[in-house]
């Protein structure tokens, strides 16, 4: 029996694909949730991507599914079970845990105190059917209790279907660097305060030194990346092995944190003039995503909250004009705090949606100024 179960959870890791990044066939992933025939209806927590895996909340999720979910507080571990089948979530350890003890490394957070995990696997563990219905862009998991066809489904639910998948029209990226640090946490409270998502290029001791931070990130939404380890011109432009080594290191303790594989970087001091042609190719050789800015805020010159929201905003209302999406610098700074709640207040008013950088962007640098 325990053989079997392996074999089971070992066939669902390489159906499922989410463990190499591959977990949907779109690269935006389902925006609703289909049980069936029924459209689930998420509040608190909706259904979102990172580092395309898409995550729910389990126990609306699983409750839909017919699956019992208990959670220990203590030992921070959520216990699914229907019929003979049992499933543990280990939320300190990062790791699923079968009927049988056969376990596995995946990345589950905390979102609002709930617990979010790939929909995925939690389907096909119990015994259902998931595919991606690009109509709609909804996910659909099935029995055979199910009766509609994905086009009936559709139109059964069109109104809410349409709604969750209307891309939004104005888009701007707050990005954060050399953290985390003292003031990370404030930062990361007006974020959350404005309903706003932000992205944060890491230092790698940095984040050794602020864990807790760092996963705060995670569960919360925001995109995250690496700075490097030094931040010495020197030594990280020493040579592209160098570069691309410092990055390696960064990147991988962002992964043992947080369980997340993040490819996207930002070098120190901006691409140009150091990223020459052997550099960039060194970076792409690794699958590194290089993002640069359009938006400077200058928090590191000006240490001063109003100068910089009003530095900010102008140059965002210069880029309005041209319908560019506006890519910001910020540092996490006392004074950058200071700053935040005027910048987005500015935004949010404007009709901008505040959105992480992820895998799946293409990326934007002074060597490529795409317009984004």
């Amino acid at each position: 029996m325990k053989k079997i179960s392996m074999i089971l959870l070992l066939s669902l890791i390489c159906a499922l694909g989410f463990f190499s990044g591959k977990a949907e066939a779109s690269s935006t992933g389902p925006a609703s949730i289909v049980i069936n025939d029924e459209l689930i209806k998420f509040k608190d927590v909706k259904p979102f991507m990172s580092n395309n895996v898409t995550y729910v909340p389990i126990r609306l999720f699983s409750q839909s599914l017919g699956v019992d979910v208990n959670w220990d507080q203590q030992k921070q571990i959520a216990i699914l079970t229907k019929a003979s089948r049992k499933l543990s979530l280990d939320l300190k350890q990062n790791m699923i845990i079968t009927e049988s003890g056969g376990k596995q490394k995946v990345s589950l957070h905390l979102v609002n105190n709930q617990m979010v995990a790939p929909y995925r696997f939690i389907g096909e563990y119990f015994g259902y059917q998931v595919e991606y219905v690009q109509k709609g862009s909804f996910a659909r998991i099935t029995d055979k209790n199910a009766k509609l066809t994905n086009e009936q489904i559709y139109e059964k639910y069109k109104k809410e279907l349409t709604k969750t998948t209307t891309k939004p029209g104005k888009v701007a990226y707050l990005t954060f660097d050399d953290g985390p640090n003292a003031h990370t946490e404030r930062i990361l409270n007006i974020l959350k305060k404005y309903d706003a998502k932000a992205t944060f290029f890491m230092l790698n001791d940095n984040m050794a030194a602020h864990q807790t931070v760092v996963k705060e990130m995670v569960s919360e939404g925001h995109g995250v990346g690496c700075h490097g380890v030094t931040h010495d011109q020197q030594k990280f432009y020493r040579s592209p092995a160098s570069a691309v080594g410092e990055m390696n290191t960064c990147l991988s303790t962002l992964a043992k944190i947080t369980g997340q594989h993040s490819t996207v970087i930002r070098v120190p001091y901006g691409s140009k003039p150091y990223m020459t042609t052997n550099y960039r190719k060194a970076m792409d050789a690794k699958g590194y995503q290089m993002w640069d800015w359009n938006v400077d805020s200058l928090d590191w010159k000006l240490l001063n909250g109003p100068k910089t929201a009003n530095y900010t905003i102008n140059q965002i209302k210069a880029l309005q004009k041209s319908g560019t999406s506006p890519l910001i610098l910020f540092h996490d700074k006392a004074t950058t705090a200071d700053a935040l709640p005027a910048v987005l207040s500015y935004l949010k008013e404007n009709g901008y949606e505040l959105l992480p950088i992820t895998n799946d962007i293409e990326a934007y640098n002074f060597w490529d100024r795409r317009k984004i």
